[in-house]
């Protein structure tokens, strides 16, 4: 086998999350019933994110289903959460949300924001466009350097989950923040810290959650 051949087989697969009706997975969308969001202090809570399926045969490694959730309004960087019930998830780290802080003076505890929910798959390319994609699967695309976290559990690499972009057009379907002027786009449409990616990760042994955020 020559180089070039050992290059193509090593190489990883990249996935683009695109809407599709009849996908498997869904970004944004209501809190669903049988899912509780963890007691927190986070400025505007908790933001329900979708869902990752893992009934499609790319995500056949994870345990179950996944529900995305983040406080994206807040500055914390990484955000580890316990799945040991994927239902009621807990918070690792950090352990103290009621001291969060936030760039946007327009939130406060009380604020929610709701995104509409749009069902998604998955479509292998060569070369992606995070500033026309919804997001990534298969392996991160980051804006800064490589930051793969560690399971606060087991000290073990954590598994790369797939990375959602700020250029999506997901629009929100509920919001009572009366935004600035200037800054009404941050709370019109889907974002992570106005031009940033987010990136999730999971160690699958211990059902361990991180979420972490870079933007340029």
């Amino acid at each position: 086998m020559g180089l070039f051949d050992k290059f193509f087989k090593t190489k990883k697969m990249q996935y683009e999350i695109i809407k599709d009706e009849n996908g498997k997975h869904q970004i944004g969308g209501e809190i669903p019933q049988d899912f509780t969001i963890p007691n927190n202090e986070f400025l505007a809570g908790f933001q329900y994110l979708g869902f990752i399926d893992n009934s499609d045969p790319v995500f056949s490694w994870l345990p179950f289903r996944v529900n995305l959730i983040h406080p994206i309004y807040t500055d914390e960087y990484f955000v580890f959460l316990d799945y040991s019930n994927p239902n009621s998830p807990t918070i690792i780290e950090p352990m103290d949300t009621t001291s969060s802080t936030s760039a946007f003076d327009e939130i406060d505890k009380n604020s929610k924001i709701i995104w509409e929910g749009v069902k998604v798959s998955l479509e292998e390319k060569e070369e992606i466009d995070e500033f026309e994609s919804i997001g990534i699967c298969g392996h991160p695309d980051w804006l800064q350097e490589a930051e793969i976290p560690k399971c606060p559990k087991s000290g073990k690499s954590m598994r790369f989950l797939c990375q959602l972009g700020s250029f999506s057009d997901i629009e929100a379907t509920f919001s009572n923040v009366e935004p600035t002027k200037g800054m009404e786009e941050y709370f019109q449409k889907l974002n992570f810290w106005c031009d940033g990616n987010l990136y999730i990760f999971i160690e699958p042994t211990t059902k361990t959650m991180c979420y972490t955020m870079q933007n340029t």
